[in-house]
């Protein structure tokens, strides 16, 4: 299993999807398998043939790809048939109308998470870790849709990746009161004297402030920090490679 599709966009015609996995590639311990990240001290040579052979057995143009420095903020990048693939935007969101330029968006415990509007033809990937979904980077990035694009908030479909759900993703006293000043207690579970976040009900909860349809939503079952054999996961590994999420229209 060398990546997964979303049944949700399965039936699509018109894009090309995949989240990826650890299996595959050529990397070695502790990167062990198919990450595709340059910024955590995999060889590059490793790197570089992950990627060729992803984009090989996907068959979309790697020469195109277009890929973030995620910085854990707010910003979203419009990509334009003029946009240079080599100068990587420091950005969390990335949203395009363009045929055959894939995004990229790279996690290991944070939401990857792929959008799709059938009938404007825009797609976008948005990097939603604790920080972004606190500053509702998924909610702006369909409202940049929408200014932008035209695009009606009813047709987009999301889904959401593999990520850390709140079985796993214990935080502190801080946070929680952070979480809390948001109006996002709900998504506070307590175990005994320990606090976890839930932030898939947070951009759940996100997602239908902005009118998205909850037949148009996915979640993937996969908790990242319980399933370490398929996904890197940071929490649980600390030094591991980095899996993504991909779109492209056809």
């Amino acid at each position: 299993m060398r990546s997964i599709q979303s049944h949700l966009f399965k039936s699509q015609e018109n894009i090309l999807h995949a989240f990826t996995t650890k299996k595959g590639g050529v990397s070695q311990a502790p990167y062990t398998g198919n990450n595709l990240a340059y910024h955590v001290q995999d060889r590059v040579q490793n790197v570089q043939k992950n990627h060729f052979e992803l984009a090989k057995l996907l068959n979309y143009p790697l020469s195109k790809l277009v890929h973030m420095n995620q910085v854990h903020g707010n910003t979203i990048i419009n990509i334009t048939k003029e946009y240079n693939p080599q100068n990587r935007p420091y950005c969390d969101a990335l949203i395009t109308n363009q045929k055959n330029l894939p995004l990229m968006v790279m996690v290991a415990d944070c939401i990857p998470i792929l959008l799709y509007d059938p009938i404007k033809k825009v797609i976008a990937v948005v990097h939603a870790g604790r920080a972004g979904i606190f500053n509702k980077i998924l909610p702006k990035t369909i409202q940049k849709m929408q200014k932008d694009y035209l695009c009606n908030s009813k047709n987009i479909l999301i889904t959401l990746g593999p990520s850390i759900h709140s079985c796993c993703y214990e935080v502190g006293e801080e946070i929680k009161k952070e979480a809390e000043t948001l109006a996002y207690s709900f998504a506070i579970k307590k175990n005994k004297d320990n606090y976890f976040l839930d932030l898939i009900s947070i951009a759940k909860q996100q997602l239908l402030e902005v009118d998205i349809a909850q037949e148009n939503l996915e979640i993937s079952p996969y908790c990242t920090s319980c399933n370490t054999q398929l996904f890197y996961s940071f929490r649980a590994e600390k030094q591991c490679g980095r899996f993504a999420g991909l779109i492209m229209l056809k």
